[in-house]
């Protein structure tokens, strides 16, 4: 007798892990689509931009490119394909036994609503959203006025030297504004993009006649080692020194002994973790704007304009 109970419990449990497992995936989709397309007011918080670039490409809009559609598409459907491989006829026979039971019923119809009603949305987002181009005319009007203040000291860095071999101290962009930025030379979409854009106000600035020095320091001290900062600084197009025809001696690339950089990087508070197998940086997109004495006025992640406006503010042009 117990046997058959047993034996009637056990296909009774895999249906119910297999429409938990449905709902879990349900609920997923919904939170990967949510991430991807929520519209926010103004500029997006920092960790939601890091998250849709990562996660989606995404542009300046903060819609995903084409791989990232593809992504946010795809996902979903290649875990329903896995879960009805390895479950299918118990999803199918509890589906079966929902639609039976008026609450089973119910629950699938609003199930169904609320899926409908989060697709309507989407396509709402998608096509009222602005393209890239007019996001990055209006970036300026978009970060408001009580965009966030640090206003904290730079703390010391010591036994950093850059790209030229020369000891770096803070007094070397002294009495003029500053743009602080992170990265490392095997990054091939977070960190070249963020220099990038902060070379492109460095160099609007420029444009302008007025002085703005740039500094980048590693977040991979053991393989971006002072030996390999001239052939770094060429890769992110700040001038090596001497060799180069190019070289912006506003610019900074900084290394040095591995205890010192993670010492300064701790005092900055900057995020980061070393993957261990294989060595990359997972780290924010992150540019710190200094006024001329030296204070951290403002942190930005991000695109260009985003930064120029900042960097605006914190020399009192905004």
């Amino acid at each position: 007798m117990n046997a058959r109970v047993d034996e009637r419990a056990a296909p009774a449990a895999g249906v119910r892990g297999a429409l938990t497992a449905l709902a879990g995936l349900l609920v997923i989709t919904v939170a990967w689509w949510a991430l991807a397309l929520w519209p926010v007011e103004g500029v997006p918080p920092a960790w939601l931009e890091r998250a849709r670039a990562v996660c989606f490409n995404a542009g300046p809009s903060g819609l995903p490119d084409p791989s990232g559609w593809l992504l946010l598409v795809g996902q979903p459907i290649g875990m329903l394909a896995v879960l009805m491989v390895v479950a299918g006829d118990a999803v199918r026979a509890g589906l079966r036994r929902a639609l039976a039971s008026p609450a089973g019923r119910l629950g699938i119809t609003a199930t169904a609503g609320v899926l409908l009603a989060g697709v309507t949305l989407a396509v709402a987002r998608v096509a009222n959203a602005p393209r890239d181009a007019e996001w990055l005319a209006t970036a300026s009007a978009r970060v408001p006025a009580s965009y966030p203040r640090l206003d904290r000291p730079l703390p010391e860095a010591t036994g950093l030297v850059d790209q030229r071999g020369d000891v770096f101290s803070w007094r070397r962009v002294a009495g003029r504004p500053a743009l602080l930025t992170f990265g490392f030379g095997h990054c091939a979409t977070v960190c070249p993009m963020t220099v990038m854009n902060a070379r492109q106000v460095q160099d609007r600035f420029r444009a302008e006649g007025r002085e703005m020095a740039l500094v980048v320091i590693t977040l991979d001290p053991w393989r971006d080692t002072p030996a390999r900062l001239g052939a770094l600084a060429r890769q992110f197009h700040l001038g090596a020194g001497a060799e180069g025809d190019a070289e912006r001696i506003d610019s900074y690339l900084l290394s040095g002994p591995v205890e010192e950089v993670n010492a300064a990087l701790d005092a900055l508070q900057v995020f980061r973790e070393r993957v261990a197998d294989t060595g990359d940086i997972v780290h924010p997109a992150l540019v710190y704007l200094l006024d001329a004495t030296g204070t951290i006025v403002y942190a930005a992640s991000g695109h260009a304009d985003l930064i120029e406006e900042l960097a605006r503010r914190a020399t009192g042009q905004g």
